[in-house]
């Protein structure tokens, strides 16, 4: 699943069998594990959701009980999401391949497992976007990554 698509899934609680709000963001940790989900409350403040508390399905995101969302009082963090988002991806020969449009995490552990990388909006639709193993990418610089053939993830940054 792509991170972009859990933003606005509804948020279930099974203790209540009702949809308490929706996703506003998720926030992904420096291991690449998703840390927690910022929720918009239909009622009251928004509130966040750490992973062991959640379970995130096709359709929405289920909680066994409100008592699982904590308070999130104008809290702010930069994941390591929202730092890669953007950021030049090139090859081992120094041709630019794209940028990193998304990451894509398995629901079953809630790691990232690899990246989308975007190679403009005409290549994009004619060939679609490109998804690579994140065992694949080396960021080099905080803003740029290289493509190796093989698994190299050295987080040289």
């Amino acid at each position: 699943m792509k991170i972009r698509n859990i933003k606005n899934l509804p948020v279930f609680d099974r203790e209540s069998a009702k949809v308490i709000g929706r996703v506003e963001k998720a926030v992904v940790g420096d291991d690449y594990r998703l840390a927690y989900l910022i929720i918009e409350m239909t009622e009251g403040e928004p509130g966040m959701v750490l992973r062991k508390d959640m379970d995130i399905g096709e359709a929405s995101v289920t909680i066994n009980s409100r008592q699982s969302i904590k308070s999130y009082v104008a809290g702010e963090e930069l994941s390591i999401y929202q730092k890669k988002l953007g950021d030049t991806v090139f090859d081992q020969g120094g041709r630019e391949l794209g940028t990193v449009s998304d990451f894509i995490f398995s629901r079953d552990n809630m790691k990232v497992w690899g990246v989308e990388i975007s190679s403009g909006a005409i290549k994009d639709i004619l060939q679609g976007r490109e998804e690579v193993p994140l065992e694949q990418v080396s960021w080099r610089t905080a803003e740029s990554a290289v493509l190796f053939d093989e698994g190299s993830n050295g987080d040289d940054y």
